[in-house]
């Protein structure tokens, strides 16, 4: 079971009615409402873009204990003001225009390329900008580094009993907004990967 945690936001609702994005979930959860929840019941949450951090903060423990029970949290998007420990974020300028300028590029590469994600997901379905960049924890498994060794994908086992999969990338916003092509492939990838954990 996966449970998709949102704000109900106007993109997030945007998102929600994309009829080719209902196998990636099976409930909505308000993150205002998390503790009316049973979070047992679910295999993997996942945490939208651009959750209120006030919730975040005050549901902390909540998403500690779901992933110290062994179960999988995937976050989207930055992760800002610390509200998870041993995540280690960075404020990044934005570049929105590579693409269009002669010889463009946005400096990334993949790591750790035999992760069972990557029979689903490229380098350019990951590759349009990002707000910032992570320092993983010793023993975390890099799938996507920038210049300088920071990740904008990680995976870690080590810091609790279940999986953290964190990235910078915000395919959920670009969706509900209409815009960035390379965000839905992405996003069917993370699915997919998902879907095909859940039958291990």
């Amino acid at each position: 079971m996966i449970g998709l945690v949102t704000n109900g936001l106007p993109f997030q609702n945007r998102f929600l009615a994309e009829e080719e994005f209902y196998y990636l979930y099976d409930d909505v959860l308000h993150i205002r409402e998390l503790h009316l929840h049973d979070l047992t019941k679910y295999d993997t949450l996942i945490l939208s873009c651009r959750l209120d951090l006030t919730h975040l903060k005050r549901y902390q423990s909540h998403l500690i204990t779901f992933l110290e029970s062994g179960k999988r949290l995937v976050i989207f998007g930055e992760i800002v003001d610390s509200w998870l420990p041993t995540i280690d974020w960075e404020d990044s300028e934005v570049n929105f225009s590579w693409w269009v300028r002669d010889g463009g590029d946005l400096p990334m590469h993949e790591q750790n390329t035999t992760h069972p994600l990557f029979k689903y997901v490229m380098l350019r379905d990951m590759k349009w900008h990002y707000h910032g960049s992570f320092l993983p924890p010793v023993g975390a498994e890099s799938l996507l580094d920038i210049p300088g060794g920071r990740s904008l994908f990680y995976i870690d086992h080590v810091s609790f009993n279940g999986e953290l999969v964190v990235t910078t990338l915000d395919p959920m916003f670009h969706i509900g907004l209409g815009f960035i092509d390379q965000s839905k492939p992405f996003l069917h990838g993370i699915a997919k990967w998902l879907r095909e954990e859940e039958k291990q």
